[in-house]
């Protein structure tokens, strides 16, 4: 199958991840991905670096007439046979080739929708199908009548194989906390994401200091990097920290390939998300990996962490009950246990990447017998 991913974001972030590991899968399993993103995007340079066929489009707008031909002609000149578009100006670019092939529409975060007149005809005429990533996100589709049942599936998030592969988990735990100096006594804890508002990393800072407040001393990694659009962003959770008086405790290791590895060594895997969040990457990660997960009560987070089951839930930007989830988890070891294992299990039989594909596939599969 010849497969056109687009994405029109110059920025990286989980949507970008998601994309890239699908064409990676794809191409490993004899399918024929490409993508269609705009020149200089991080998503652009990861894709050529992985040595899967990228175009460049150059989505200046969400209906520019030049975008619009390069991208009609791409998919000609190369056969390709459905597009899955994960942006909102690539998927207007494409809505123009749908007399081509099928178009599908990956909605990814569980912001509001506009439900303006012309977005309404967007919705319903831009694309023969929508996958959204969390069920939340389908449910805010079909109330605002943006697009009828028969038109979107819900493909959630996964975990890839290497989250699973426990076999060197102790000595991840023994190495990472080597790397940043975390003395004996102190637990570890992670946050894994992008370094922007939405994410609000700054309340993971405020439980640490609120622990410490309680006598409890905690080192916490905050994992990912700035954005273009929200560059100083890491300025302001250092100064946050230090504000708070434990700058000590935090460490910003930036961006990492190895989130299997930090992952795996953690004692607890927090989600500080307030807004935007699907089901999030990073549960069905720590699921996999047997850590311990805090979230927010954040957009698709529910569909995953029953709480107490399969983690721990929090009300958003409550700095004291993460305080308190996370001294729970740390203190009521059997518990913990339990926990962990229920997640893991769910995870096994649930959020297996090869799975996914395969429900990915069959839409696509689908849209194209539809055709023909």
């Amino acid at each position: 199958m010849r497969i056109l991913h687009t994405e029109s974001s110059i920025n990286w972030g989980g949507q970008e991840y998601r994309a890239l590991e699908q064409m990676e899968w794809l191409q490993a399993h004899g399918h024929e991905p490409a993508l269609a993103a705009r020149p200089g995007s991080d998503i652009g340079r990861r894709a050529r670096a992985r040595g899967l066929s990228v175009f460049d489009v150059a989505y200046t707008g969400h209906y520019d007439p030049r975008a619009i031909q390069v991208a009609r002609n791409l998919i000609k000149q190369n056969g390709i046979e459905i597009a899955d578009c994960h942006g909102s100006r690539d998927v207007m670019t494409l809505a123009f080739a749908r007399g081509l092939i099928p178009v599908t529409r990956t909605r990814h975060v569980s912001q509001s929708l506009k439900n303006k007149l012309h977005r309404r005809l967007q919705w319903r005429y831009g694309s023969d199908h929508v996958i959204a990533t969390a069920s939340c996100i389908r449910e805010e589709i079909l109330t605002k009548g943006l697009a009828p049942t028969s038109k979107i599936s819900v493909v959630g998030e996964w975990a890839g194989d290497a989250f699973f592969d426990l076999s060197r988990k102790e000595e991840h735990r023994r190495d990472v906390r080597q790397e940043f100096a975390v003395p004996v006594d102190r637990p570890l804890v992670c946050v894994v994401g992008m370094l922007r508002g939405d994410k609000a990393q700054e309340l993971l800072i405020e439980a640490v200091a609120e622990l410490k407040r309680r006598g409890r001393e905690v080192v916490a990694l905050i994992v990912g990097s700035v954005t273009n659009s929200q560059s100083t962003y890491d300025q302001k959770l250092i100064l946050r920290a230090k504000q708070l008086g434990v700058r000590e405790a935090i460490r910003f290791p930036g961006y990492r390939e190895d989130i299997p590895r930090l992952t795996q060594a953690c004692d607890a895997q927090v989600i500080t998300s307030i807004s935007v969040e699907a089901q999030s990457r990073t549960v069905p990660q720590a699921f996999a990996s047997m850590t311990p997960v805090v979230a927010s009560r954040v957009g698709g987070i529910e569909e995953l962490v029953v709480d107490q089951k399969t983690g721990r839930l929090v009300g958003i930007g409550d700095v004291l009950a993460y305080a308190d989830a996370l001294s729970d988890v740390m203190d009521n070891q059997n518990a913990t246990v339990r926990m962990v294992i229920t997640a893991r299990t769910f995870a096994e039989q649930n959020l297996r990447l090869d799975a996914k594909m395969a429900e990915t596939l069959a839409i696509y599969a689908d849209l194209i017998r539809q055709r023909r």
